[in-house]
């Protein structure tokens, strides 16, 4: 299977029984799992299938699980994603490894539009 490259944040069309909602994703290696703000998910219209326990920094929870469709750079992938409030986090979607893995390969200079590429190319300009 050919892997696209992506950059660490990307459009992403989250397609539910309700509407698709197009969003920017953060490519995230360390999650094992999609992760889905709740809020997103009674937009689009999917129900829990069944719960899941989740460990992360803040320890472990249990989480709704839903299965969803992403578009992302023409690839339609179907997930089984957990939902939590990602309400004040900047990105509504975390694309684990589970799309990750045999799909995609991460480039951090293609970032979509993350705002710290800037600092990047900056911080390696000013190394030379």
């Amino acid at each position: 299977m050919k892997r696209t490259v992506v950059g660490l944040v990307e459009p992403v069309k989250i397609v539910g029984r309700r509407r698709i909602i197009e969003t920017l994703g953060k490519f995230d290696t360390g999650a094992m799992r999609t992760s889905i703000d709740e809020n997103l998910v009674s937009k689009i219209g999917v129900n829990p299938i069944g719960k899941v326990t989740t460990l992360s920094v803040h320890g472990k929870s249990v989480r709704p699980l839903v299965d969803l469709k992403l578009n992302i750079k023409g690839k339609t992938i179907k997930v089984r994603a957990n939902v939590s409030d990602r309400s004040s986090r900047r990105y509504k979607i975390l694309v684990g490894r589970d799309v990750i893995f045999q799909n995609f390969v991460i480039d951090i200079s293609k970032s979509h539009q993350s705002p710290k590429l800037r600092d990047l190319n900056e911080s390696m300009r000013n190394r030379k």
